[in-house]
């Protein structure tokens, strides 16, 4: 078995035996493409017994723990929080290269596609790639992309619903996008990482705003430049914070993001107020 998806740019080929992967795509129908080069190969095998950690940890929280093993880097995942041994993926990264291997005891015969992207660690790549992976919620509305960021429980699905109901906004992503500086400037992309929102598209937008969330008696919006609009962007970026190149290729990214991209701070209520603020100031950006 073998698939093709366009993951923010680059192309991911998904590989492995007939018997051990999805019938369905699922979440990765929208961005299954049949370009015949690939950027990446990702291989999939069901194992009895993951291997044993070697190298050097890097890192581990609560769902994973990191080595450095020769050229590769190693990480295992799932409930982890205890010991390594308690995880049920294993994920070898090489250059262009992931070897993902799955026990079999945590699976219900095949390997799912959302298993395949718990396995993918993508932000490393992403940032590779000169992009950013932003915790937020992506709607499209008159040829471009705003993005929601906030702390979850904030409102991001909130805001894009109300821009889907009052003003007939298509929502890409429940709560995630890829940030990339394109050939016409910066651009969002949608991704299959998408949380409990279930919501994800294959899109790829020029952005016209990035707007910082929070919850307010009244609602009220400003720009934010600088240090500010850095500041709040870093908090909802996910990099991979053991690699001090992804931080310092992020933190690049993201600056440059604020320099050229209108960031604002809108404090709003959970109603059409909060739609008309953001709707007047987009509407200055295109005069």
């Amino acid at each position: 078995m073998e698939i093709k998806i366009n993951l923010a740019g680059q192309i991911l080929r998904i590989s492995g035996a007939d018997g051990e992967m999805f019938l369905n795509p699922g979440i990765l129908a929208p961005y299954v493409c049949e370009a015949e080069q690939s950027d990446r190969d990702i291989i999939c095998r069901i194992v009895d017994r993951l291997p044993e950690p070697a190298g050097v940890c890097l890192y581990h929280d609560a769902s994973r723990w990191v080595y450095r093993s020769g050229d590769a880097v190693v990480s295992y995942m799932g409930a982890v929080e205890r010991s390594v041994e308690d995880a049920y993926i294993r994920a070898e990264h090489r250059e262009r290269t992931t070897d993902l291997q799955v026990l079999s005891a945590s699976l219900n015969g095949r390997i799912s596609a959302k298993t395949v992207i718990n396995g993918l660690e993508a932000e490393h790549w992403i940032v590779q790639n000169g992009g950013f992976l932003l915790h937020c919620s992506y709607i499209s509305h008159k040829g471009g992309a705003v993005l929601f960021t906030a702390p979850s429980g904030v409102g991001k699905s909130t805001q894009a619903e109300l821009w889907r109901r009052h003003r007939g906004a298509r929502v890409i992503n429940g709560d995630r996008a890829v940030v990339r500086l394109g050939e016409q400037g910066f651009e969002a992309w949608g991704v299959p990482f998408c949380g409990s929102s279930g919501i994800s598209n294959q899109s790829c937008l020029p952005l016209r705003a990035i707007v910082c969330l929070s919850q307010a008696a009244e609602t009220a919006i400003r720009p934010l430049k600088g240090v500010r609009a850095f500041r709040m962007l870093w908090e909802g970026c996910s990099v991979h914070t053991w690699n001090r190149d992804d931080v310092l290729r992020c933190s690049e990214t993201v600056k440059d993001t604020v320099e050229q991209v209108p960031v604002f701070h809108l404090a709003c209520t959970p109603d059409e107020s909060a739609v008309v603020a953001l709707e007047q100031v987009l509407s200055k950006l295109q005069r």
